[in-house]
């Protein structure tokens, strides 16, 4: 796994709602040696930190006041842009099957959009695939950022190292 998988992982994991189990093993995490571009490393760390210092109840708290509500800062990738209109059926329908295509198993019964799916997709398949689902979703990403930056929301940190890694690769192409 590369650095860009690690991070679309780890923070598809941190994105979801709190587990206590997974809070030592982030601790113990060698940032330094799974993230060595500090782009990335550096709002992980942040997060991190913010986690192993916080308790779980306020962890919780935090995560369910953050995205259970307020439209503005769901991780349903697609709903900023469709809300509840009809026209958003298609477009996860077909994001659906974009990710079956790729090889993602679902496992849940989370929609497609859903930003923690997305990058746990991103994770497994590809560095050009991942890169092409990304950038479909990269106006939403950057969009969640803002909302989570406006309320100093420590998640927007997992966004920044997000949006880090895929501006990365549109970098490295235009070098290329």
């Amino acid at each position: 796994m590369n650095q860009k998988q690690k991070a679309y992982s780890l923070i598809s994991t941190l994105l979801q709602y709190p587990e206590q189990e997974w809070i030592p093993l982030v601790h113990d995490l060698n940032m330094h040696e799974e993230f060595p571009d500090d782009e990335i490393r550096f709002p992980l760390q942040q997060f991190i930190r913010y986690v192993t210092n916080t308790s779980y109840e306020e962890l919780c708290g935090n995560y369910v006041y953050t995205f259970d509500f307020y439209d503005k800062t769901t991780l349903y990738l697609t709903y900023s842009v469709f809300k509840d209109n009809r026209d958003r059926g298609p477009v996860l329908v077909e994001l659906r099957n974009q990710m079956y295509e790729l090889g993602m198993e679902f496992t849940s019964e989370e929609l497609p959009d859903y930003l923690p799916l997305v990058l746990e997709c991103a994770s497994i398949i590809s560095d050009q695939d991942a890169d092409k689902l990304l950038r479909l979703h990269l106006r939403s990403i950057r969009n969640l950022y803002l909302e989570l930056q406006g309320i100093d929301s420590p998640y927007r940190l997992l966004l920044e190292a997000c949006i880090n890694c895929i501006e990365k690769d549109i970098e490295n192409e235009k070098v290329s």
